[in-house]
């Protein structure tokens, strides 16, 4: 029998005796004892059992659907979920699609009595886990309510003494130091990075350089001002909500900076994302397009005293060691790759070998997914039917009912969008199915229309048929979907002359 082998772990579960590599060593010789051939492993790290939607744990869903197996292999009942009502929906998965799942650590056996046994088991097992999250949500507001922190490591610039934070000058004189940078010399992010890694300050991860998303977070963080909120966000249905601000537990800490600098940070911010599209000194025509030869980056723009430049995205980070690439000048990169390419556009009969050599295969493609889309939903509609059914005839109770019922619409929802973008994305490819007398027309009549275009156009047209362009000192390299010249080698090479 085919086997596949599920194994989980999340953030709370890693000091505890739930490793990945320990769960796969039990179901591994579980499925030898049991003469099963192991055909695929699935893992999700990280992850809430108390989430349904996972991405290894969806993957493994989708073939038992397909019957690719034939048996499910899970170390222990909560490595597959914390909630008995999502368990026993996975059960029916596996039993209706003639998969025997098994548990390393506990038969789940066959016949009523055993499965009413296990139930039972996970019932009781789900009600000590609620009261323990209970117990410690209860434990974590009262020590919040009296002015201590509830949990996690201090904030940087603090340390905690008996529970509570006080400042920690050491790392709190930074803080001040970026947001006296950032209001009163009125620097950027990326010139504060520039300032911190010259003078080798450690970021608060404790490496060798700082980011920009490091200091992001240090400036935004509220508590520097002294007000800090406990009890301020929940999760539900792995989502993140913000709780009514009455529910919220307000923690006294020392201020390391006032509240008129913290305002004055975030107002700059603020207008800085407003008009961020507005303030651009120059559009980049190659911009997302550009890769490093040398460690693989992409390439950003940037513009010094009026000369618009490409250069690789490593050398902005000021890591200890950056990246050898030089920086290229758009307005020379730019015309050569625009030439290069319009005048591969203008070959006609280059472009028909190639449209004839690649054949309708994303046609194809695209009406075997549309086709498995719609299948799956009208299996979708017969499984909400037998959930009623079940239900009329008193086979299942209200909230199991609701519960399933809204895991169907979810995936409904899904398969939905997913059959619109297919639905646009095939009436697209069937209006440009090949016409070959229209197809002449249009590439003799190219070169015309490619001269008269505009900025927008032209990377339109750019961003279409090129997949990606590769800078390696003086030489560039285009790959895409244009057919070269016959004479040239598989990707369009040019040399770019030294700046």
């Amino acid at each position: 029998m085919r086997a596949a082998l599920y194994a989980r772990v999340s953030t709370e579960d890693q000091a505890k005796n739930y490793s990945i590599p320990s769960q796969f060593e039990a179901m591994r010789n579980f499925a030898a004892d049991h003469n099963l051939e192991i055909v695929r492993e699935f893992m999700d790290k990280g992850i809430s059992g108390t989430i349904l939607d996972r991405p290894a744990l969806n993957e493994l869903r989708e073939h038992i659907r397909q019957r690719i197996v034939d048996a499910v292999i899970v170390y222990d009942p909560d490595r597959l979920s914390r909630k008995l009502v999502h368990l026993m929906v996975l059960a029916d998965e596996c039993e209706r699609h003639g998969a025997h799942l098994h548990f390393v650590t506990q038969s789940m056996g066959q016949n009523p009595e055993d499965r009413m046994l296990f139930g039972m088991k996970g019932l009781f097992a789900e009600y000590e886990r609620t009261k323990l999250l209970e117990r410690t949500t209860r434990g974590k507001l009262r020590k919040a309510k009296e002015g201590k922190q509830p949990c996690g490591k201090p904030f940087y610039g603090y340390r905690l003494v008996n529970g509570k934070h006080e400042i920690y000058e050491e790392e709190a004189k930074i803080v001040r130091m970026l947001f006296e940078w950032l209001v009163k010399d009125e620097l950027t992010l990326y010139a504060c990075q520039k300032r911190l890694n010259k003078l080798d300050i450690p970021s608060p991860a404790g490496k060798k350089w700082w980011t920009r998303a490091a200091i992001y977070r240090v400036v935004a963080n509220e508590a520097y001002t002294g007000d800090w909120y406990y009890n301020k966000r929940c999760e539900k249905d792995g989502k993140d909500y913000i709780r009514a601000k009455e529910e919220w537990v307000r923690i006294p800490i020392p201020a390391i900076i006032s509240r008129e600098a913290f305002e004055q940070v975030q107002t700059r911010f603020e207008k800085n994302r407003a008009f961020a599209m507005r303030n651009t000194k120059r559009e980049y025509l190659l911009s997302g397009l550009l890769v490093c030869g040398k460690c693989g980056q992409r390439y950003t723009g940037w513009t010094s005293k009026g000369t618009a430049y490409y250069r690789c995205r490593s050398k902005g980070d000021f890591l200890p060691e950056p990246c050898p690439s030089y920086g290229v000048r758009g307005d020379r990169l730019e015309p050569l790759i625009w030439d290069t390419v319009s005048r591969l556009l203008s070959q006609p009969q280059l472009i028909i070998d190639q449209v004839e050599k690649d054949g309708h295969k994303p046609l194809e493609h695209l009406r075997a997914n549309l086709e498995r889309v719609r299948h799956a939903l009208a299996k979708k509609k017969t499984e909400a039917d037998r959930m009623l059914e079940a239900y009329k005839v008193g086979a299942m109770d209200l909230q199991t009912l609701k519960q399933k019922m809204d895991e169907i619409k979810s995936e409904e929802a899904k398969l939905n969008q997913e059959q619109l973008k297919l639905d646009t994305e095939l009436r697209k490819a069937e209006a440009q199915e090949l016409n070959e007398e229209r197809l002449y027309e249009f590439c003799r009549n190219l070169p015309n229309v490619l001269t008269g275009l505009n900025f927008e156009d032209k990377r339109q047209i750019l961003r279409e048929v090129v997949d990606k362009i590769v800078v390696d000192g003086g030489e560039v390299t285009i790959y895409g979907i244009i057919p070269p010249a016959p004479e040239s080698t598989e990707d369009a090479s040019i040399v770019l002359q030294s700046s």
